[in-house]
């Protein structure tokens, strides 16, 4: 293989030592590291996104809310990781899979607002910080996906 071919390979795979540990599972973390399609990689962020967006649900539904703010930060850290990949890796402007990850994101802010109606008060401004991150991400896929 020659030095530009796996110097490019290299560059066009997600940067796993920056993601903080525990938002993918090992399952996961494997495929990433295996995976050198953006394309694919972004299955896989809507995959971990679905997992612990439903941890969130389950907690909610539980009213165990002590576990919820860790579990937005888990999400909205890996959302912002997937844009990170997604913004310096994708060719096509809209794959896909890209539109399948941008309505799932939409979808789970709106699931992530209606918790926030149950969250006890204290809990309150950091459920609108994970909103407005979380927004922010879907705001630059639609920006990724129907540039103006």
């Amino acid at each position: 293989m020659s030095l530009s071919f796996s110097l490019c390979l290299l560059l066009q795979t997600a940067d796993l030592s920056a993601i903080p540990e525990g938002i993918f599972s090992p399952a996961e973390r494997a495929k990433l590291e295996r995976e050198s399609k953006v394309e694919n990689r972004i299955k896989v962020y809507q995959t971990a996104s679905e997992r612990i967006h439903g941890s969130f649900l389950e907690a909610i539904s539980k009213d165990q809310f002590p576990s919820v703010p860790e579990t937005l930060k888990l999400w909205t850290s890996l959302l912002a990781e997937s844009l990170k990949d997604i913004e310096a890796n994708l060719k096509s402007k809209k794959p896909r899979a890209l539109i399948k990850f941008e309505i799932h994101v939409r979808k789970a802010i709106a699931a992530v607002q209606d918790g926030k109606i149950r969250a006890p008060v204290e809990q309150q401004d950091f459920f609108d910080a994970c909103l407005a991150q979380a927004s922010a991400t879907h705001k630059r896929l639609v920006e990724i996906l129907f540039p103006s």
